[in-house]
């Protein structure tokens, strides 16, 4: 069997450095709107001078932009010295409904994640943290947008998939989101099922108060709440028939993280179901370089001044046997995600 050769250290550094620049160039693009404008154009594609005339850009600026994108393989030749967007680029980067567009999380990495890691040697020195609702009124708005494209997956494809649990949503279920951030999961979950009730709880207030108003300005306003939390819990008891976290069990402080997972229990029915969507991390060095794990260890390293612990599959088992609750189901999603299912017994 023929060993796949190794990266030249050298080079290895090269393209990281290149992976730098590439995340700039494309919140560039999404920012001036040039990946949109191309793919307006279609097949027939855009030249630098009619994107920068048409955006009232600098001609030069855009010229080397689109040349650059081009060694990136972000974009490719077109017709009479236009380019086109690259094969997927229009689902990764424009088109805002696709649960593949990665354009609000490379504006978020851009904008947030680069001023919080300008303070990570001082904070490796001091232990300090920035956390999730500290960060202010635009972030939480950032990434409740970076999420988005997964709530209709979630909301009818994937809970619909769950054995048991499409009746339930189709008959009227009362459904708890845990970690609303700004309500788009909850109000996708209440178009889904017509019939269903949604309680959203989060302990950011930046989140709660959009969540809120958007709440209030959509069509399921008179079927989904929502609720700031504190230190003293969600605050229900026995009245759901299904309990979601989308990205959030892994952003619970691990020291009241059984408390929370507990709290949430509490809040089920008897046979109530725990749908969770989140990162598992790896319980080996070999996880560490397994493909399947590159997202959950980026956002360990991403995420460390959080506060927050991106569990194991230990770690997420131990949690689920403390609830009282079953595990049912483990699937992983698009080599990002693990979907967890849990029953409560």
């Amino acid at each position: 069997m023929t060993e796949t050769p190794a990266i030249d250290p050298t080079d290895l550094m090269w393209e990281y450095l290149k992976g730098f620049h590439a995340v700039h160039h494309m919140a560039i693009g999404n920012e001036l709107g040039l990946f949109a404008k191309i793919n307006e154009a279609g097949e027939g594609g855009r030249t630098p001078a009619s994107l920068a005339a048409d955006l009232d850009l600098h001609g030069l600026y855009v010229d080397v932009w689109c040349k650059t994108g081009y060694h990136y393989g972000l974009l490719e030749e077109g017709e009479a010295g236009c380019f086109v967007l690259a094969e997927m680029m229009d689902k990764l980067l424009v088109n805002a409904g696709d649960p593949r567009n990665l354009a609000p999380l490379i504006s978020s990495t851009v904008n947030y994640g680069s001023d919080d890691l300008r303070t990570y040697a001082e904070n490796f020195r001091t232990g300090g943290t920035h956390r999730f609702q500290e960060h202010g009124d635009d972030f939480s708005r950032h990434v409740g947008d970076s999420t988005a494209g997964f709530h209709t997956v979630v909301a009818r494809r994937m809970l619909g998939g769950i054995p048991g649990l499409k009746g339930k949503l189709e008959a009227g279920a009362k459904v708890l989101d845990v970690g609303c951030g700004i309500g788009g999961l909850m109000m996708k979950v209440a178009q889904a099922w017509p019939n269903c009730e949604c309680v959203g709880v989060d302990i950011d207030p930046h989140g709660v108060q959009q969540a809120r108003a958007k709440v209030a300005a959509s069509d399921v306003a008179d079927r989904v709440t929502v609720e700031a939390v504190g230190s003293d819990g969600i605050g229900h008891d026995g009245e759901f028939d299904l309990a979601i976290m989308f990205e959030v069990l892994h952003e619970i402080d691990d020291g009241i993280r059984p408390d929370v997972i507990k709290d949430v229990a509490k809040s089920l029915k008897t046979g109530g179901v725990m749908f969770i969507l989140d990162e598992t991390y790896p319980s080996d060095l070999s996880g560490l370089r397994d493909p399947s794990y590159n997202f959950a260890v980026q956002t360990q390293f991403n995420e460390l001044i959080w506060g927050n612990v991106v569990p194991t599959i230990e770690m997420q088992r131990e949690l689920f046997a403390g609830a009282g609750l079953k595990e049912v189901a483990r699937e992983p999603i698009g080599g990002i995600f693990t979907m967890l299912v849990a029953v409560k017994e």
